[in-house]
């Protein structure tokens, strides 16, 4: 909404640009630890098949299976609001904000 206001009171695209710069900046910060909570996740996701490789020679598999069990129900990996977040997901994230982005920016060019 803010976006689509200073499109409406600002009329030189040059002084647009400049007063939404602060805002695409703090959205691509929110984008990139977005990106790096996903990229936990997902790193989360394959240690029980790392753990899964080692081979302790000695009998241990049992041990070694209550391992990955534990690694795979305990679902470690980043979570906000108690949502776990992964790449799909910030892909969503950012699928929509591209699609609010280009709809403000086209409204916005059309009424100039």
């Amino acid at each position: 909404a803010a976006f689509s206001l200073d499109y409406v009171r600002l009329g030189s695209s040059l002084s647009t640009f400049r007063f939404q710069l602060p805002w695409i900046l703090m959205l691509c910060g929110v984008l990139r630890v977005f990106i790096t909570a996903a990229g936990v996740t997902d790193k989360c996701a394959r240690v029980p098949s790392l753990i899964n490789s080692f081979s302790c020679g000695n009998g241990n598999d049992r041990e070694q299976q209550h391992l990955v069990q534990f690694i795979v129900s305990s679902e470690a990996g980043f979570y906000i609001s108690n949502v776990r977040v992964s790449m799909g997901m910030v892909m969503k994230f950012m699928y929509l904000w591209s699609v609010v982005l280009f709809a403000i920016v086209g409204k916005g060019l059309s009424k100039m």
